[in-house]
């Protein structure tokens, strides 16, 4: 009898125990240890993300250690200081490091503004937790805010263009009021949307594409 850790079965690194020494397939969603160490090596040694002021919303971080300043003195909890805005900087570092990325981004801050919120809400009474969660919900963004967003852009988007057909029939057909018929089907170029995406500081949007909000809307990705 021996132990086998299921891990390095799904990885196929040892023979499956009831295969009849077979070895079970790879998972796809897990990365071999080997890449990663060299992925992170890389990373470590190459990538050095800079902090650009135009990259994120400095508002937003001096708004947070006002009000981690304020919620911390009022509730008698752990002193909030400038070196915890230095940690929440060095982590969204961490996290653009991690991504490859030259710069920092806003979701690179806003994961570490989430890391360290969770962490002061989690130092609290218990008793105390919901009403500082309420307090800081609006520096946490969720994936509902964000594809409520990128709903409301692509909409826009769609809006645009059947105001541009609704146009450009009118002129064909030699009519002011534009009287004919749309085509059953509008479509707009997932580069556009991304690049409008980009603009509202939401930098991926194939969680978006593929998730429910997009076809409970009835769109399609094409």
């Amino acid at each position: 009898m021996r132990s086998v850790p299921t891990s390095d079965i799904a990885r196929a690194v040892v023979p499956d125990p009831d295969g009849g020494g077979g070895t079970v397939g790879v998972d796809p969603d897990i990365i071999p240890q080997d890449l990663l160490r060299k992925y992170t090596e890389y990373a470590r040694v190459n990538v050095r993300p800079v902090l650009r002021g135009s990259t994120f919303d400095q508002e937003k971080i001096a708004s947070l250690y006002v009000a981690l300043r304020r919620e911390s003195s009022s509730s008698g909890g752990v002193p909030i200081a400038v070196r915890h805005i230095e940690s929440i900087m060095r982590m969204s570092e961490a996290h653009a490091k991690m991504h490859l990325r030259e710069y920092v981004r806003d979701d690179d801050m806003d994961a570490s503004i989430t890391m360290m919120l969770h962490s002061f809400i989690m130092a609290q009474k218990f008793s105390g937790r919901r009403s500082f969660q309420r307090s800081f919900a609006k520096f946490l963004s969720s994936r509902e805010d964000k594809a409520h967003l990128l709903l409301h852009i692509l909409q826009d988007m769609m809006r645009n263009e059947a105001m541009y057909q609704t146009i450009r029939q009118s002129q064909r057909s030699g009519t002011e009021k534009g009287d004919g018929v749309l085509a059953g089907t509008l479509e707009v170029l997932l580069e556009e949307f991304e690049s409008r995406a980009r603009d509202r500081r939401i930098y991926d949007v194939s969680e978006f594409c593929k998730g429910e909000a997009l076809r409970d809307a009835g769109y399609v990705l094409d």
